[in-house]
């Protein structure tokens, strides 16, 4: 499964404040390049391993969108 570009991009800008506070905090003696291309391999391992749940909540989002509710918000108010 595919992040979507805009989550991606917002995932990206996390890592890269990550990495840079690491330098930071490490007096520069941190390789930003080679921790960045970590943190990119984890963060397609992380979506890799949550494909199922990232696919339900893209469906949700795309649901909102369009007006809809999802069958669980639906049926939260009818009790």
């Amino acid at each position: 499964m595919r992040i979507r570009d805009s989550h991606r991009a917002d995932a990206e800008r996390l890592l890269a404040r990550a990495v840079e506070e690491e330098a930071r905090r490490t007096g520069g003696r941190t390789d930003t390049g080679v921790l960045m291309t970590r943190a990119r391999g984890a963060l397609d391992s992380m979506a890799a391993g949550a494909a199922e749940e990232y696919d339900a909540y893209t469906q949700a989002l795309d649901a909102a969108a369009a007006g809809q509710t999802s069958p669980a918000q639906g049926s939260a108010g009818r009790r």
